[in-house]
C-alpha cells in the first residue's frame, strides 16, 4: 500500500472540510452522495491495493481451507487411532494393575508347603520334557550334539529343583527356617564316655592300670528316709 497517497489524499481531505461550516458538515453527514462525491476527488490507487490484498488474503485462506479438507479423512483417521490407542494403552494400564495386585496377594499367602509343592511339580515337568528329547531321539534319531545339549540341560534344571526342594522338605521337618545355614554342618561325632568315672555305674570295659583306684567307691549311706530318728539324732 502507498502510504504516502493515502497520506497526501487524508490531509488534502482535512483541508477542504476545514474551510466548510457546521452547517455545510451536517448536510454531508447525512447526504452519502456528498460523501461519494469528496472521495472520488481523492487519489484511490490505495484503496486498489486493499481489494487486492484483500483478494489475496480470501485467496490465501480458500487455499489453506481446501488443503485442510483434503486431509480431513486423514485427520478423523489419526484421531481415531489415537483414541483407540489410548483406549488400549488404558486398558493395559490396568491389567498390569491388577496382575501386580494379584502378584502381591500370592506372595502374602504363599507358605512354604505350597512354594515346596510348586518346586516339586516343576521338578517333575522338566523330568517329563527330558524323558521327552529322549524319546524323541530314540524314535525319530537326531544329531547326538545337540540331544545332548538339550537332554542335559533339562536334566540339570530338573536336579537343581530336586535338591531346593530336599533342603525346602529338611527345613519343614525342622520346623525352624531360621536354621537353613546350619544344615551345612556335619553333626560332631558321638563322645565314648567311660562310666569308670560315675560311681555306682558298672561298667564291662576293664579299668586301665592306674596308681589311684577306679571302680565303684564304697561310701557310707544314710537309713531310709522313713527312719526319721536317724534325722532327729544326728541333726
Amino acid at each position: 500500500m502507498s502510504f504516502s497517497v493515502l497520506q497526501s489524499d487524508c490531509k488534502r481531505l482535512t483541508a477542504t472540510l476545514e474551510d466548510l461550516s457546521n452547517h455545510e458538515l451536517d448536510q454531508i453527514l447525512n447526504n452519502d452522495e456528498k460523501i461519494e462525491e469528496i472521495l472520488s476527488e481523492a487519489d484511490q490507487i490505495y484503496l486498489k491495493e486493499l481489494q487486492n490484498e484483500k483478494e489475496t488474503v480470501m485467496a490465501t485462506n480458500e487455499s489453506l481451507a481446501e488443503i485442510n479438507l483434503a486431509r480431513e479423512p486423514e485427520l478423523i483417521e489419526g484421531r481415531e487411532k489415537l483414541l483407540a490407542k489410548s483406549a488400549e494403552g488404558e486398558a493395559i494400564s490396568k491389567k498390569v494393575e491388577e496382575k501386580l495386585q494379584l502378584i502381591r496377594n500370592k506372595n502374602g499367602d504363599l507358605s512354604l508347603e505350597t512354594a515346596l509343592a510348586l518346586l516339586r511339580t516343576a521338578a517333575s515337568e522338566m523330568e517329563e520334557e527330558s524323558d521327552g528329547v529322549a524319546k524323541k531321539f530314540m524314535d525319530e534319531g537326531g544329531d547326538l550334539e545337540d540331544f545332548l545339549d538339550q537332554f542335559l540341560a533339562k536334566r540339570k534344571i530338573m536336579h537343581l529343583r530336586l535338591v531346593k526342594a530336599d533342603k525346602m522338605s529338611k527345613i519343614l521337618q525342622r520346623g525352624d527356617p531360621t536354621m537353613n545355614n546350619m544344615s551345612s554342618y556335619p553333626n560332631p561325632p558321638p563322645l565314648s564316655i567311660n562310666s569308670s568315672y560315675f560311681p555306682g555305674i558298672p561298667s564291662n570295659v576293664p579299668p586301665p592300670s592306674v596308681p589311684y583306684p577306679v571302680g565303684p567307691l564304697n561310701m557310707p549311706m544314710p537309713p531310709p528316709y522313713s527312719n526319721l530318728n536317724y534325722f532327729q539324732n544326728h541333726y
